[in-house]
């Protein structure tokens, strides 16, 4: 067994003694990629809700599927793991239930609604992330930003939003990447919606370009925008400030930190640079991972900040955002989503030069 899966059963353990379980049914899409290093378990793309699950015991763990499943699920995914195998034809799926009900030693928690099983939410037991997920991680940021870099580059006046869209999605593909959500804004869309789908809109003066991407269940998230011509004034002035406010959530975005204080932050460099009412028209990001948020970070907040935890900031002024996803570090933060080649805004934030990628001009 992988030590990565080791560790993930150990953390599954000690939060079944803690809670007094016998076993534990992983059937979320997200957590059943958490706990195999980045195996999938789905069939339809966009779905929390696994074809096969994992059942985990103390002594144990499972592969629950049925007969439809079970080959790809063995043989393309965790085959080398050696779990062990529960197994139903597609139409008496029922008889799962019955079996891990037969194998577990006390209450049986679920991540997802199944039967009397308990409801139970693992999401907290993801981070920190080990050295595995981090390379992982990084080869993902890696990839995506240059694939977000070369599809900006290659954006041409008059092409449609689908177009772009479409183009993204065949460049991520190509490199075993899933877009989990494309957003493309062009000229006077950029102003009015903050998650614009795409549309037939063609390309005049200017488009955002908006991707969370999924690659081994974890998931990156980045925005850029292309101008053509003259940049705007304002549009300059909008972006300049967007980016000041994104450096200050991500400088202060530290270990040991409550979310809570880093929202405060932000919100404050949101009235210092003039846009005071801004942060209340979209939510400004906040953990990620194995989902694209776990939570959006607010005033409230009190979750503590660990070192190895991902974050993926989102503010915005209409018209502009800055957006990439970051990896907590001791002493600052790894932005991992970022391209030496795109145009990049040095800015300053209490002793720390926090790069943020600039308007694109072509």
């Amino acid at each position: 067994m992988r030590r990565e899966i080791q560790i993930k059963w150990d953390r599954i353990r000690d939060f079944m003694e803690k809670n007094g379980f016998g076993g534990i049914l992983i059937k979320k899409v997200s957590n059943f990629a958490w706990f195999t290093g980045g195996k999938s378990n789905f069939v339809a793309l966009y779905t929390e809700n696994g074809a096969s699950s994992l059942f985990v015991t103390d002594e144990k763990i499972y592969i629950v599927s049925n007969n439809i499943e079970m080959p790809r699920i063995i043989e393309e995914e965790i085959g080398k793991e050696n779990f062990e195998k529960i197994e139903s034809m597609w139409f008496e799926e029922e008889k799962l239930v019955e079996e891990i009900k037969n194998i577990a030693k006390g209450k049986v928690g679920c991540d997802l609604p199944v039967g009397d099983f308990i409801p139970v939410k693992l999401e907290k037991l993801h981070f920190p992330l080990l050295p595995e997920e981090i390379e992982r991680y990084k080869s993902l940021g890696k990839e995506a930003s240059e694939v977000m870099t070369n599809l900006c580059m290659d954006i041409k006046e008059g092409e449609t939003e689908y177009e772009i869209a479409g183009k993204l999605s065949e460049l991520l593909w190509e490199r075993g990447i899933i877009p989990v959500v494309i957003l493309i804004a062009c000229d006077e869309r950029l102003k009015k919606f903050r998650h614009p789908l795409p549309t037939e809109k063609k390309v005049k003066k200017n488009v955002m370009v908006v991707l969370c991407a999924k690659r081994d269940g974890l998931i990156v998230s980045l925005t850029r925008i292309v101008n053509f011509g003259k940049l705007d004034s304002e549009l300059k002035k909008k972006h300049l400030a967007v980016c000041r406010i994104d450096s200050v959530f991500i400088g202060e975005t530290m270990p040991g930190r409550e979310i809570r204080d880093v929202f405060s932050s932000g919100i404050k460099a949101y009235e210092k640079e003039g846009y005071k009412e801004e942060w209340k028209l979209h939510h400004q990001g906040g953990p990620t991972g194995y989902l694209t948020r776990y939570s959006r970070g607010y005033l409230t907040d009190t979750s503590k900040i660990e070192e190895n935890q991902s974050f993926a900031w989102n503010p915005s002024i209409t018209g502009t955002k800055s957006e990439d996803t970051i990896i907590v570090k001791g002493k600052g933060c790894d932005i991992i989503t970022e391209d030496k080649r795109w145009p990049l805004i040095e800015i300053e934030y209490k002793g720390k030069r926090i790069p943020r990628p600039d308007i694109l001009i072509k």
